[in-house]
């Protein structure tokens, strides 16, 4: 047996599931937080930015807040000003 098996490294397939799943993890928190702040502009929000990095930070617990409470955030999105 190698040396390196014996060592307990990972690598192969272990190793490229591990990053394929951290790196969908990391896509959808992107992904999520970009949505939070488009829609934190779009609703005139003075704090679009501090949202967007508690999404990124806060995880799924700021999304289910920002939900909760984005009415409050900057009004409804129907009267808002779009993005340009």
């Amino acid at each position: 047996m190698s040396p390196v098996l014996q060592a307990g490294l990972p690598g192969g397939t272990e190793l490229f599931v591990v990053l394929v799943l951290a790196a969908v993890a990391v896509v959808s928190m992107v992904c999520a937080a970009l949505i939070i702040y488009l829609d934190a502009v779009d609703r005139n929000s003075d704090h679009a930015l501090a949202w967007t990095v508690a999404a990124l930070f806060g995880g799924v617990v700021v999304w289910t807040l920002y939900l909760a409470v984005r009415d409050e955030v900057g009004g409804s999105g129907l009267t808002a000003s779009r993005r340009p």
